[in-house]
């Protein structure tokens, strides 16, 4: 797994390409820990390129995400392909995130105050 990170108008956006398992949950963990660090509050996860993703890594994401709305932030998913969709899906996560199509419809979203959730079709 590989994270390239920018920011898009105060908003961190990392873009996950590879799996995210057991074996590299830590990478993420540590992105996290310097988002929180930098202070970051509105956080993007581009899901784009990832191929999969283990009970590992969807528990890491749940646990990551709570930390972020506790610290009074948000955390959006987006551009998760149809094996995704089928997992967040499966195991009803795709109620927990805010998840959305594309990067850009997240940033917008998320620059609007008091936005909710876009699910994905």
């Amino acid at each position: 797994m590989t994270i390239t990170t920018h920011e898009v108008d105060d908003i961190a956006v990392a873009e996950v390409k590879g799996q995210i398992n057991f074996q590299n949950t830590q990478t993420l963990k540590d992105l996290f820990s310097e988002f929180e660090a930098r202070n970051h509050k509105t956080i993007v996860v581009d899901l784009k390129e990832t191929e999969y993703i283990d009970g590992f890594g969807l528990s890491v994401l749940v646990n990551l995400s709570r930390n972020v709305y506790k610290g009074g932030g948000r955390l959006s998913l987006t551009s998760l392909n149809k094996e995704l969709q089928r997992i967040f899906s499966k195991t009803k996560l795709d109620r927990w995130f805010e998840i959305f199509d594309t990067q850009e419809e997240a940033c917008k979203s998320l620059t609007k105050p008091g936005s909710k959730k876009v699910k994905t079709a």
